[in-house]
């Protein structure tokens, strides 16, 4: 009976049965429905532990609109999700929902604000990276790259905090979505809500055509100084779709270069399973001669060898 309701939004803001989904379309949210339950990636994960949600424990109830993160801990009703995705008050996100707008319609809402009424303090606009300088030679060093292959992907340096900055950016447009900001202690995505799964890192600066898909931004600059300019980065093991969408309509075959680990494997694997036959040709990084977890940790030979190994999805390892 719940479910021949009218579609629609409540008085507060919480789904009637069958908008969950489209609302997560809208906001641009990978995820898979199973019931009644809506499983996907925490998407508030890196922002809370500064770690990715490598195992997916975040759910939605389909009906209800309630999410829960068996992991972090992050829970609530789906009005709440809406305003930490898209970085607005509580006020507008009822809104949002009760409205079943979309993203650019919740953009012309607020721009009808009174410019009092609008925070525009994480605004992110070029002018926010102006901070930030070339990195270093020495931190450069400590990951075998030349400060020129950093600033060739676009990456730059905090030098008061002495931390990696990596911009992300819309895969069309090149416009400025956010950054990374890491170190060897410390994560953390600037805003928390960026939709790192709809882009690649490195898109905007690859030359060539061999593809090479790794998990780190930092990885494709490494690719960069052993020769390979056309490394892509899926901000870690969780490859969406919509990445792979991205690598086909730029290239008919890719290495596949996720880390030797065991989310790498299995990454690889689904991979393997879901993308094999739609149009783009998979490769596999092959690890059998070197020791490195990722290609940050191999020297130019081990890379180049890896490389030219690489096989095909019906000679897969995993």
């Amino acid at each position: 009976m719940r479910r021949a309701q009218a579609k629609g939004w409540d008085a507060v803001g919480m789904p009637t049965p069958g908008n969950v989904t489209a609302a997560l379309d809208e906001i641009g949210l990978d995820y898979k429905v199973m019931g009644d339950e809506i499983h996907m990636p925490c998407p508030m994960h890196e922002a809370r532990t500064g770690k990715p949600d490598k195992h997916p424990s975040f759910s939605i109830n389909s009906d209800a609109g309630y999410f829960n993160c068996f992991s972090c801990g992050y829970r609530g009703p789906f009005v709440v999700l809406v305003k930490d995705m898209l970085e607005i008050p509580h006020a507008d996100a009822v809104m949002w929902v009760r409205q079943r707008g979309g993203i650019e319609k919740v953009k012309k809402f607020l721009a009808k604000k009174q410019p009092s009424q609008v925070d525009t303090s994480k605004q992110i606009n070029e002018a926010s990276l102006a901070l930030y300088v070339t990195p270093p030679i020495e931190a450069c060093g400590k990951r075998m790259f030349l400060p020129q292959d950093a600033e060739e992907c676009g990456v730059l340096w905090d030098t008061k905090r002495g931390m990696w900055i990596i911009p992300v950016r819309c895969p069309d447009t090149g416009t400025l979505w956010g950054w990374q900001e890491k170190n060897e202690r410390y994560f953390r995505n600037r805003p928390p809500s960026m939709t790192k799964s709809q882009t690649l890192f490195g898109l905007h600066s690859y030359e060539g055509d061999l593809a090479i898909l790794v998990e780190s931004p930092l990885d494709v600059v490494r690719l960069r100084s052993a020769g390979y300019t056309a490394g892509l980065a899926a901000f870690g093991a969780g490859v969406s779709d919509a990445q792979m969408r991205i690598i086909r309509d730029h290239f008919d075959s890719v290495i596949i270069a996720l880390d030797n680990d065991k989310s790498g494997t299995e990454a690889c694997a689904r991979l393997r399973e879901e993308w094999t036959g739609r149009g783009l040709t998979l490769r596999f990084l092959d690890y059998s001669l070197t020791d490195a977890k990722d290609p940050g940790e191999m020297s130019d030979q081990e890379i180049t060898d890896a490389v030219n190994n690489a096989y095909s999805s019906v000679l897969a390892r995993f």
